[in-house]
């Protein structure tokens, strides 16, 4: 892939997970983006199919875990924490986030699996709707798409309901 825009180190990784699982996928290189529309637009993909990777920060214990939701969809904390046992959640702060994925936000890809050490990653049901999905790839540069069904293969999340409609 020659490209206007270095690979990251994330995106390698990305790469070698999905190639060692015999997972396809579609790369794609674009301007830098950072919200899921400016992505689905500079992609030629529906924003419903971005999977959003967000990472959060359990206050009293200070685990990192991920959510993924649909790009036209919002994270339902309150869901999350209840499911978690969690009383005190909130996004993780920039810098946490940069140390733990090596990734800005914006530019985290849904593969909590591996980041090291590994982060557990909660994914809403809704998600897999579609048969793809599309991510950012470890840069506000790059992004992949791939078959729901084989990212969930190769991540193996934990499914809920764990997203709601983001409101006009």
């Amino acid at each position: 892939m020659t490209s206007a825009h270095p690979r990251t180190e994330m995106f390698d990784r990305i790469i070698a997970a999905l190639d060692a699982a015999g997972a396809p996928y579609e790369r794609f290189e674009h301007e830098h983006v950072h919200h899921s529309a400016d992505a689905a637009r500079v992609r030629g993909t529906r924003i419903e199919e971005a999977a959003k990777a967000i990472v959060l920060e359990c206050g009293g214990s200070g685990l990192l875990v991920m959510g993924v939701v649909a790009g036209h969809r919002r994270l339902d904390l309150k869901r999350l924490k209840t499911i978690l046992g969690e009383r005190d959640m909130h996004l993780a702060d920039p810098e946490k986030v940069l140390a733990a994925t090596g990734c800005t936000i914006g530019s985290v890809p849904p593969f909590g699996n591996i980041f090291s050490p590994a982060m557990p990653v909660y994914c809403d049901a809704e998600v897999f709707s579609r048969d793809s999905l599309v991510f950012s790839a470890g840069s506000h540069h790059h992004s992949i798409r791939m078959l729901a069904r084989d990212w969930e293969r190769v991540v193996k999340p934990i499914v809920a309901e764990l997203g709601k409609e983001i409101l006009p």
